[in-house]
């Protein structure tokens, strides 16, 4: 049977969760991805029984197959800060179990950055807080790390450190698998050539020898307004930016999972449309 990839967008909460869905179909989306909580900042609005219930009746409504959750953008596992990097873990497991409370399929953070520290205690720093998110965790909802743009010292810009972190937790957290989550303008923007066939088929087998095919869990499907390799986080609309349709084509052509666009509103349904285009005509 052939499997095809679900298309959506991030689309807002405005108003509550349970207005989500919604939102989500008439942008076109067959899922979706959301905040549960502002991205800047502030205490969690509570996710009560009743509007979990009513979130899971929304999603049916509206014919949405999954939804994903976003932490907030403040997440720092290497932050010098030790606030910040301290509360991380618990901000991150909160996302988790309130995923589980309303059937996300995953939710995906970013990692943070190691500016104040050497890039080996960077990484050990985020695995061992990784390691905190997952203790004892024992909800439906999987954690997906996102691959960075490798802008200044974020953590998580190659697949050679995101083989570091998922080797580690592994031995940490038996048993528990965490997946990852390939941002398209990221990783164009961290050197990774997706736009050109032979570029690419180069990357499949860097992710082969590295995290593992298997692993990539959805795909942030974004364009680029940065040159291959400008190491800066700039969406565009697809087909609009350096990297063209041709890159979302051979996403498509080898990885099955979702593809969630975070574009402007400006144009996310006609991005929802040429992403739907290109998974039909496979």
């Amino acid at each position: 049977m052939k499997i095809y990839s679900k298309v959506g967008c991030h689309v807002s909460i405005s108003g509550g969760i349970v207005n989500a869905p919604q939102r989500a179909a008439e942008l076109g989306c067959e899922v979706f991805q959301m905040f549960t909580r502002s991205p800047q900042g502030g205490k969690a609005p509570e996710i009560t029984p009743d509007i979990a219930k009513q979130f899971k009746d929304e999603m049916k409504k509206w014919n949405q197959e999954n939804c994903y959750i976003h932490t907030p953008y403040y997440i720092n596992f290497a932050s010098s800060n030790d606030l910040v990097r301290m509360s991380a873990p618990k901000i991150v497991r909160e996302e988790l179990e309130r995923g589980n409370l309303i059937g996300a399929k995953y939710i995906m953070t970013h990692l943070g950055s190691s500016k104040d520290f050497t890039r080996e205690e960077g990484l050990k720093m985020t695995t061992v807080c990784i390691g905190q998110v997952l203790k004892g965790y024992k909800g439906a909802t999987q954690l997906l790390l996102e691959i960075s743009a490798g802008a200044g010292n974020t953590i998580g810009s190659t697949f050679e450190e995101l083989k570091y972190i998922l080797n580690h937790i592994d031995i940490l957290i038996y048993g528990y698998e965490v997946g990852i989550c390939l941002d398209s303008a990221h990783m164009f923007a961290s050197g990774y050539d997706i736009k050109n066939k032979d570029g690419f088929k180069k990357i499949i087998e860097i992710i082969k020898k590295t995290v593992g095919l298997e692993r990539i869990k959805l795909i942030h499907a974004n364009d680029s307004k940065i040159e291959l390799g400008g190491r800066k986080d700039r969406h565009d609309h697809i087909g609009d930016g350096k990297i063209g349709q041709g890159g979302f084509v051979n996403l498509a052509s080898v990885f099955k999972c979702d593809f969630i666009a975070e574009t402007k509103d400006d144009k996310v349904e006609e991005d929802i449309r040429i992403l739907k285009d290109i998974r039909n005509n496979l």
